[in-house]
């Protein structure tokens, strides 16, 4: 047979090698019986997708000998190509030319059963942007097999799943063209003899590598930092730069951890190939990387914000999803470095259906890239992290996965807020949710993270302790709270901040506040709100204000404990209340030897009291209209 098959029904092949230049499935059904060769020449195997919609399958039981490519360029996933995935075929790459395993449609991935390289020389790539599973075993016999990355350094290398032995006396290269450009990238290795040899750009043997960190998460910065800004970790003007740990070999290399994760810092572009062995492809059943909790030094009213912060990174030359990872004493988000935007991305995997867009800032997806590394945030002692071969995925498709449904607490109610300044954007959320609480709740909750130097952030705040969150969930009653929102932005000028987002129940008011401009911006999808700023960091300026419609949240005779909020920030006062039944109420502030500082009305559901007395501690005493009270004591930091 010397022509290639145009398949219109099943073909059946015995003990006989079948040759051909090429063979086109289209629809219709390949059988290899066991202890078959069926050899496909030159052009190699394409699957197809006929004019009806049907596509090309093999039922693989014996070997088919591959010459050429394997492509598949249909719509459907990978279990489409062969029949069954019970162990006994082979997909067999010969020959002494370049091969190729590609998809050339998004989600055309392929699942082989066992799959062999045998070239007397050349190499078999699985191209970049493309993917494939080996249900059996990978076998280098010679020759070798690479993961290529793309040219560009951004999009996603060639991707493999491997659920069976991995052997062989070939090479396997894990390729990846990093562009550094002068900035730091967050990597992890997919193999497990990497060294740091592999990320010099000296062309030296064993130099000093000073351009290589892992992260030690036991450093106590001294003295503590005084405020909850994560700047503290990368700008060297703070101390906790220091916990960020050089990989100095002084003239000998330095292993690589699997699932630990680093970061990198290069002037110039850089390849750097994984591998070598087969058997140094990252391929055990599971990762438990070493992560740590270490209450540090609080004293200056930071909190634990700053503790329990750990690098780890994905060990899988595909990528993983990090809904399905085992999490113990760890908070609930990913924190993921965006090298293209110089700002961080945030899942937040609690409390929602995956797909409502209430837990994802800067474009995230719970997806981790192959040779990604990421933040979590240890919250108690004894943490863990256990990264099964099961969370394995190939890019960001959903069908790789089992489906995963959240508790149904009901539609989950949200803002989105964006803000930009050239390409760079931020965001932050605001939502409520049913179980959640009002302090941070690392169920739920995502602390947000500041790169160095940022032209501008948006981000709301969590009040007792004062801490930065890009998610920011509260409990559903807490509809008809005020938000203070944080803005910061490298230069003074004028700024935008954009609703992207408003999911609420119909006849819900949600309202940008400006204090200092005494102004108020009904906000829904699409409404900007435009300001002149000096530059810098406010925490008093703007807020988020919720309130139901259609009746008060608390009316007048409810507990008067749920329907006021009091706080304190530096050296104002802030009182929220819920009901406007309860507005025309009296405050009161007190020191500690009960001299009054402020006597005054208030006469609004937000308000912003500046305490011009020394700081020290203070009471503040909100008496209603309707002879009900509320006391609170707040601290007042100059």
């Amino acid at each position: 047979m010397k022509t290639k098959y145009i398949l219109t029904a099943a073909i059946l092949l015995g003990s006989l090698a079948a040759f051909a230049q090429g063979i086109v499935n289209n629809g219709k059904v390949i059988t290899v019986n066991s202890g078959t060769y069926l050899v496909i020449n030159n052009g190699g195997y394409y699957n197809e997708t006929d004019g009806s919609g049907n596509t090309g399958r093999i039922d693989l039981d014996g070997t088919l000998q591959l010459d050429g490519n394997f492509e598949n360029n249909t719509s459907d996933n990978a279990e489409h190509v062969f029949i069954n995935e019970d162990g006994t075929g082979t997909i067999l790459f010969t020959g002494t030319a370049e091969q190729h395993i590609l998809n050339t449609t998004p989600n055309a991935y392929i699942s082989f059963e066992n799959l062999t390289v045998n070239k007397t020389s050349g190499s078999v790539y699985v191209d970049a942007g493309s993917a494939a599973t080996v249900n059996g075993d990978l076998t280098v016999t010679s020759g070798t097999f690479r993961l290529s990355s793309p040219s560009d350094g951004e999009d996603p290398s060639g991707s493999l799943i491997t659920k069976g032995n991995v052997s062989g006396a070939g090479n396997l290269y894990v390729d990846r063209h990093f562009e550094t450009n002068g900035r730091y990238q967050y990597i992890s290795v997919p193999v497990g003899n990497a060294s740091d040899d592999l990320f010099d750009n000296t062309g030296n043997s064993h130099p000093f590598n000073a351009n290589l960190y892992s992260y030690n998460e036991s450093y106590d910065a001294s003295p503590d930092p005084s405020n909850t800004d994560y700047s503290n970790w990368t700008d060297a003007t703070y101390s906790f730069y220091d916990a960020w740990v050089q990989i100095a070999d002084n003239g000998n290399s330095i292993a690589l951890t699997p699932a630990t994760g680093y970061i990198t810092y290069n002037e110039l572009e850089l390849d750097v190939n994984f591998g070598g062995s087969p058997s140094d492809l990252n391929n055990a059943a599971s990762y438990s990387p070493s992560v740590s909790y270490t209450p540090n030094d609080n004293s200056n009213g930071a909190g634990d914000y700053f503790d329990g912060w750990n690098i780890i990174g994905n060990p899988y030359p595909c990528a993983l999803d990090f809904t399905a990872l085992s999490l113990s004493n760890i908070n609930n988000c990913l924190y993921m470095w965006d090298g293209d935007n110089g700002n961080y991305k945030y899942f937040v995997n609690g409390g929602t259906t995956y797909d409502d867009g209430s837990n994802v800032v800067n474009g995230a997806t719970q997806y981790i890239p192959a040779m990604q590394s990421f933040a979590i945030k240890a919250t108690a002692s004894s943490p863990s992290v256990v990264i099964d071969a099961a969370d394995r995925v190939h890019n960001t498709q959903a069908m790789w996965k089992e489906s995963k449904d959240a508790p149904d607490y009901g539609q989950t109610q949200f803002v989105k807020l964006r803000t930009e300044e050239g390409d760079f954007f931020d965001e932050t959320i605001v939502r409520f949710l049913e179980p959640a609480k009002e302090n941070f709740d690392n169920e739920y909750d995502a602390y947000k993270m500041f790169p160095e130097n940022p032209p501008v952030m948006i981000y709301s705040l969590i009040t007792n302790p004062e801490t930065p969150v890009a998610v920011n969930t509260l409990p559903a009653d807490d509809i008809g709270t005020m938000i203070p929102l944080g803005f910061t932005a490298a230069e003074a000028g004028t700024y935008t901040i954009e609703a992207t987002d408003v999911v609420f129940d119909a006849g819900t008011d949600v309202k940008l506040i400006d204090a200092y401009e005494n102004t108020e911006t009904l906000l829904s999808p699409g409404v900007s709100y435009d300001f002149s700023f000096d530059g810098g960091e406010v925490r008093d300026r703007f807020y988020l204000f919720t309130k139901a419609g259609g009746s008060e949240i608390f009316p007048a005779d409810d507990d008067i404990n749920n329907a006021v909020n009091i706080w304190s920030s530096d050296d104002k006062v802030y009182i929220s209340i819920k009901s406007e039944d309860l507005i025309n109420a009296n405050v009161k502030i007190f020191d500690v030897l009960g001299k009054t500082v402020t006597d005054k009305k208030i006469t609004g559901t937000y308000n912003i009291l500046k305490i011009s007395q020394a700081s020290g501690t203070y009471f503040v005493k909100v008496r209603m209209n309707n002879g009900k009270s509320k006391t609170e004591k707040v601290f007042i930091r100059k």
